[in-house]
């Protein structure tokens, strides 16, 4: 089977030759990366399965109108090696503004305060005049045709309608408004929910897919929020966007960190068709033999090898752990080996990491064969 028709096979739970391999981030177009990941990402091209993800642009705030101006200036920060960026939003009723830490140094950045904090700044929001955006979807077919049989091409959703308004308000004021305003919250999804689905409705009228992917219900699930909420703004609304998908004839991937102990089958009630990356004890809290019991009937299985175990673990009980792990996710079929994170974490890569992310590969491809 060519990589294309491995992954398609299992994301549809048909019968593959080998359970498919695949390293979130690496992909043909990468540029240049540290040597010292160089090994791992040329191993990887040349052997596991890609996907690429790929997006057309949603425009700001998931509208086109022309309204949305932004300015974008750099100052001085309180936290060293960092500068702070402040991002100001004009709007019909008002300014909004975000600020961040940005690091020139390619450290992970912060947020230091978000743009939505009071219910004053979601009526300037709101204020911006929805124009549906019309992104221009050709590069998709283009980036296929090169990438051919060696991997599929991931459509990006821009995320679910919850994620879009709570990484506008952040964790702590969404869990205010969780207790205090339900009802803003329930219209604001409602209002992302419209804008995504017009969207969709677009990128499918072009012709891509048939893969989509999108992240974000890691947002609302506990500790942050309860499964009720979840089962209310995250597995209602995603259901209509998974639909949406479904009857276009596409699959939809969902990409969701933390505990699924609580939520895990709310993602079949979503009618999703793949979870990444159910990250295994004591980072979460199930099992991958478990998720399997749970929900491996109903949904593709991506993951489940942890980051920090890629980094740490001496290479003989890494390829031990690999090779457990295929053959406890391959029982059953729908089942992708893949790492929870990127090997993008830091620019350069130890000897041990670059050791075990080889062994990984190796040990897929000899332990995943059916």
């Amino acid at each position: 089977m060519t990589s294309r028709q491995r992954i398609l096979a299992t994301l549809r739970g048909d019968p593959a030759d080998r359970v498919p391999v695949w390293a979130w981030g690496i992909h043909p177009w990468l540029g240049e990366v540290h040597p010292s990941l160089r090994p791992v990402v040329e191993a990887y091209l040349e052997s596991a399965d890609l996907v690429h993800w790929w997006s057309p642009g949603s425009g700001t705030f998931l509208t086109g109108s022309d309204q949305v101006q932004a300015r974008v200036e750099r100052c001085l920060s309180d936290l060293e090696d960092y500068e702070e960026q402040v991002t100001v939003y004009s709007t019909p009723a008002g300014e909004l503004t975000e600020r961040s830490y940005v690091s020139p140094k390619g450290r992970p950045g912060y947020c230091r305060k978000h743009l939505l904090e009071t219910e004053a700044d979601v009526e300037k929001l709101l204020s911006i005049p929805y124009v549906p955006p019309r992104p221009d979807c050709s590069s998709f077919f283009q980036l296929e045709q090169k990438l051919g049989e060696r991997g599929m091409v991931m459509v990006s959703v821009p995320s679910d309608p919850m994620y879009l308004f709570n990484n506008l308000t952040g964790s702590e004021t969404f869990g205010y408004w969780s207790i205090e305003r339900r009802d803003l919250i329930r219209s604001m999804i409602d209002v992302f929910l419209r804008r995504l689905k017009d969207w969709i409705e677009w990128v499918l009228s072009q012709g891509v897919g048939p893969l989509f992917g999108y992240v974000g219900p890691e947002l609302c699930i506990p500790p942050l929020q309860s499964p009720g909420d979840f089962e209310e703004w995250v597995v209602g609304p995603d259901r209509e966007i998974n639909d949406l998908i479904h009857a276009s004839g596409g699959i939809a991937l969902v990409h969701c960190h933390g505990c699924m102990g609580p939520v895990l089958e709310g993602f079949v009630r979503m009618h999703a068709d793949a979870l990444h990356p159910i990250e295994p004890p004591p980072m979460g809290d199930v099992t991958l033999g478990e998720a399997k019991r749970r929900v491996g009937g109903d949904l593709c299985i991506v993951g489940n090898v942890q980051h920090h175990d890629l980094c740490t673990r001496p290479n003989d009980q890494f390829r031990d752990l690999v090779e457990e792990t295929v053959r406890t996710g391959m029982s059953g079929g729908r089942y992708i080996l893949s790492p929870t994170a990127t090997p993008f974490g830091w620019p350069t890569m130890t000897d041990l990491e670059r050791e075990n992310w080889l062994a990984m590969l190796e040990v897929g491809l000899e332990a995943g064969r059916y």
